[in-house]
């Protein structure tokens, strides 16, 4: 599957139907007992690949052979990095860990998610509506917005992600200071988690990506943990926003904001709920809205080593402790009309418009949708409605989809099969009971 942050091995899948039934665009089918993902479809929300116990469903994010394409290589690390590492090792640790697994320098985002929440507040007291916003920090959101919910795309906040921006200024400013050309300058984020890979690939809200890949938070732990055992400075550095390093976890973005007027919502039920809740015109009293696919925001993600709950702790612990020591626990260090200024001169701005994900129909003209819609109505009130993904697709609408659109048959349903094979065994005691 081209161009997403995982694939299928279908040397190791064993058709088990666990990715089909979890997966919340319905991307999956399973057939000749194999499973396939309809590319359209797929937000690489990593479902699958939490589901596979068989590591037939794999992430896809760079090589760390790509580093040796650019002059000049820079890691971005994602906050929740921090926590993967036990509550007493420090953020710089960790970033003077990069330089010796092979990076050449490493960027802290901590500060542009403050003010990134800061320019989100202010966005917020001058936009018009429609309410509520929507954050576009997890980007399976954003892509499930696309395919399941495009009334909602009016909701999302048009600012850019701090990785974006951060990836975006870092690569002027280095390449001015070396006097390299920007494309010798390899910027690679740290990832937890699928999802970031393909935002990398295929950008929503951008022309390209400023970022040149993502290597997975497991692919450099091993090293990074032998590295970060080495003695820490007697002073440490106040480089970090406390108030940023709360972003790696659910609820930390709206926590560096101003507004009360927000809302945490988390995991793929809870997220459906309430973006089925705001189609139907509720929460409208709601200012803002922080939206992860994953269960505890980007510490659960399908990338990461430690459990997000030890992970959890870990980022608590470190911002309190770098609370004391910076003195800013509160307020944090961006100015509010700094902030204002920018937002008035378009710096955060998404480059393009965010559309709608096209989603293949039925038919080409409106005629033939409407009767094969009927004819997939007609199906659905043969088969059982037990959503039991034997079949291979994840339910039974899904299946009388598919058989219209000639991709599978209603035999494949393992109860029909059941039932005919029942009557053809028994012909007369099937009569006698009509």
């Amino acid at each position: 599957m081209a161009d997403h942050g995982h694939r299928i091995d279908s040397g190791e899948c064993i058709g088990c139907i666990a990715c089909a039934k979890v997966c919340p665009t319905k991307a999956i089918r399973v057939r000749d007992d194999v499973a396939g993902v309809i590319s359209e479809l797929c937000i690489d929300c990593g479902a699958c690949v939490r589901a596979c116990q068989y590591n037939a469903a794999r992430p896809t994010t760079s090589p760390p052979s790509d580093l040796k394409k650019f002059k000049h290589t820079v890691a971005l690390p994602s906050l929740t990095l921090y926590g993967q590492f036990g509550k007493d090792v420090d953020p710089d640790q960790v970033l003077r860990a990069l330089t010796e697994i092979g990076f050449d320098r490493t960027y802290d985002i901590s500060w542009m998610c403050e003010m990134i929440a800061a320019a989100t507040d202010a966005y917020l007291t001058e936009c018009k509506g429609p309410w509520p916003k929507i954050s576009v920090t997890c980007p399976a959101i954003v892509r499930l917005i696309q395919i399941r919910y495009p009334a909602l795309i009016e909701n999302i906040i048009p600012l850019e992600t701090p990785r974006e921006l951060s990836a975006k200024l870092l690569r002027r400013k280095l390449s001015a200071q070396m006097g390299l050309a920007p494309e010798d300058i390899g910027i690679f984020f740290i990832t937890p988690c699928t999802a970031i890979m393909n935002s990398i690939l295929n950008p929503v809200g951008l022309d390209q990506s400023y970022l040149d890949g993502a290597l997975s938070i497991r692919d450099v732990y091993s090293p990074l943990v032998r590295a970060t055992r080495e003695p820490r400075p007697a002073e440490v550095g106040d480089g970090f926003s406390p108030r940023g390093l709360l972003w790696a976890m659910a609820g930390g973005e709206i926590a560096g904001m101003r507004s009360a007027n927000t809302l945490t919502v988390r995991g793929v039920p809870d997220v459906e709920y309430v973006f089925d809740h705001i189609e139907a015109g509720k929460f409208q009293s709601v200012d803002f809205i922080e939206a992860y696919i994953c269960p505890d925001g980007c510490v659960s993600g399908g990338l990461t080593v430690e459990s997000r709950y030890a992970a959890q702790r870990n980022i608590q612990e470190t911002v309190k402790r770098l609370s004391k020591r910076t003195g800013i626990p509160g307020q944090g260090r961006v100015q509010e009309e700094k902030v204002r200024s920018l937002l008035r001169e378009h710096f955060f701005d998404l480059e393009e418009e965010i559309k709608a994900r096209p989603i293949q129909p039925l038919a080409g003209d409106l005629r033939r949708a409407i009767a094969l819609k009927r004819e997939q109505a007609a199906i659905l009130q043969q088969l059982p409605h037990k959503d039991c993904a034997a079949c291979g697709a994840p339910d039974c609408i899904t299946l009388a989809e598919d058989i219209v659109r000639g991709e599978a048959a209603l035999d494949d349903c393992v109860f029909i099969k059941i039932r005919r094979l029942e009557q053809q065994l028994h012909p007369r005691k099937e009569g006698e009971n009509e």
